[in-house]
């Protein structure tokens, strides 16, 4: 059993300092540059534990099984709406984004919380599984499938990078955003999936700034961390940030 991060033998809690950046709609070429530069940061302790959220335009992406995920796309679609697809190192195969989906990157020292990749992505999904327990929505995880569910619907994609013990990529939350899209891939690899979103499965819009903000405490309280809640866009130095705690 792992223990749970920040907590010693003397049942006295330690609060991990982690920097929290909460960043504007964001091309999908300049977070992955961003993620680059912050993790290069942190394998040299230059900075420390990082957590990014943000929105993408219309994305696709494709983990490390290139051939596989390629497969996996309609083109002719693709081509049609302009849809931009990119390869990354992530795991898995090919997904969306897009405008009022909730991305988050964190970029921390894997053994500072945890023993391994697995225990990572069940912490990961437990974030989202509580997250959405707040809004009255009943999530779980799946074996043998990655991301977070309600029933047979996929709310949530998860895929990670692990390099010299840090992280990278992360999690992408459908909150409010056009679905339309994964009809001209097969999500994740997963014939017959059914994609939804919290706005579907609630029957009202919510916001997405409400919803990073929650699940910033939700991050912060699972991962043991204090975030210092960063006042600059990192992409152009401006004293400037999307949302407001």
């Amino acid at each position: 059993m792992v223990a749970s991060p920040g907590i010693t033998s003397g049942d006295t809690v330690t609060k991990h300092q982690a920097h929290l950046y909460q960043l504007p709609l964001t091309p999908y070429e300049d977070a992955w540059q961003l993620q680059q530069t912050v993790h290069r940061a942190r394998v040299d302790n230059t900075t420390t534990d990082t957590l990014l959220l943000l929105e993408h335009p219309p994305t696709y992406t494709v983990g490390r099984r290139v051939e596989d995920a390629f497969r996996l796309v309609d083109e002719n679609a693709r081509i049609e709406h302009g849809i931009p697809i990119y390869q990354t190192e992530r795991g898995g195969l090919i997904t969306y984004h897009g405008p009022g989906q909730l991305v988050g990157y964190p970029i921390l020292k894997l053994m500072t919380y945890c023993r391994g990749p697995k225990t990572y992505m069940h912490m990961l999904e437990d974030v989202l599984i509580r997250l959405l327990q707040e809004f009255g929505l009943q999530a779980d995880r799946r074996d043998r499938c990655t991301g977070v569910w309600i029933a047979d619907r996929k709310i949530a994609a998860l895929g990670v990078h692990i390099s010299r013990g840090v992280t990278m990529h992360g999690f992408a939350l459908n909150v409010t955003n056009d679905l339309r899209p994964y009809e001209w891939i097969v999500p994740c690899g997963i014939e017959g999936c059914i994609v939804t979103s919290m706005t579907k499965e609630l029957g009202a819009r919510v916001g997405v700034a409400w919803v990073s903000n929650r699940l910033c405490k939700i991050f912060a309280e699972t991962f043991g961390l204090e975030f210092q809640q960063e006042r600059h866009d990192p992409l152009n130095n401006k004293d400037e940030k999307a949302y407001v705690t």
